[in-house]
């Protein structure tokens, strides 16, 4: 009988091309690894084959083309998490390594390092994350940072959940085209959403409210889809840079 392949076998998923083919190139070029599958975020959602042939997962956070949600990276971690048969390490590639969206996004779903995609731009450093995953950088468990305090996020907050609820019913565009907040649709709204995400109710200056209330407000669901589900640009970036069919109308 023949004896078992004892590459390491590696999945590349990024939307962007150069990338995409440029990582699973360079690992191709090393005969401890095998390519299993270079694929776009869409393909590898709708991917049939073996999970249980990957061991280790480059997966790309995030996508500012993509509608509804710029994070669809952690839609296919998500996947892997649910349908590996066996240990499968995922590393996070990503040229937003200093958003904690995307790092508590992820640490939510279950990946386990996360790197700035220059940090792999040399072939060494990435063989290396492949080839000996148990060394690399872990992503870091929830902190409440004030960016997230005044979210309302803790660590109770469930991001994930709370953007698929958002996303399967249109939240976005519900609350942008709103007529009487206080209606009971509304109340309705925010009852279900919170169900799901676990906001701790807070002003838009990131005060707790003067009254009690159990709910979080229109414009702070607001607010945490926004940062949950949009790529930060640059500092100084201008406006006009931005792809403007992504742009919400005021």
């Amino acid at each position: 009988m023949a004896g078992r392949d004892c590459r390491v076998r590696a999945m590349v998923v990024d939307d962007d091309d150069i990338n995409r083919h440029g990582m699973a190139g360079l690992l191709e070029l090393d005969d401890r690894v095998h390519v299993a599958a270079a694929l776009s975020h869409d393909e590898a959602m709708a991917w049939a084959g073996d999970w249980s042939l990957v061991d280790v997962a480059l997966v790309d956070a995030a996508d500012d083309r993509a509608e509804g949600d710029q994070f669809p990276g952690v839609h296919v971690v998500e996947r892997m998490r649910r349908e590996a048969s066996r240990g499968l390490t995922i590393v996070v590639v990503t040229g937003h390594f200093f958003d904690e969206a995307i790092r508590r996004r992820m640490w939510e779903a279950g990946a386990d390092f996360f790197y700035h995609r220059s940090e792999l731009a040399d072939r060494q450093a990435l063989l290396r994350v492949v080839l000996e995953p148990e060394a690399c950088r872990r992503i870091p468990p929830p902190h409440g940072s004030e960016a997230q305090i005044r979210l309302g996020v803790t660590e109770a907050t469930r991001v994930n959940r709370a953007v698929a609820h958002a996303v399967d019913r249109d939240v976005a565009r519900t609350l942008a085209e709103r007529g009487d907040p206080r209606s009971r649709r509304w109340f309705r709204l925010r009852r279900d959403f919170n169900r799901e995400a676990r906001l701790t109710p807070m002003t838009a200056d990131g005060h707790l409210p003067d009254r009690n209330q159990d709910l979080p407000a229109l414009p702070q669901i607001a607010r945490f889809l926004t940062w949950a589900t949009r790529v930060k640009g640059a500092p100084g970036q201008r406006r006009d840079d931005q792809h403007t069919h992504h742009r919400t109308a005021p």
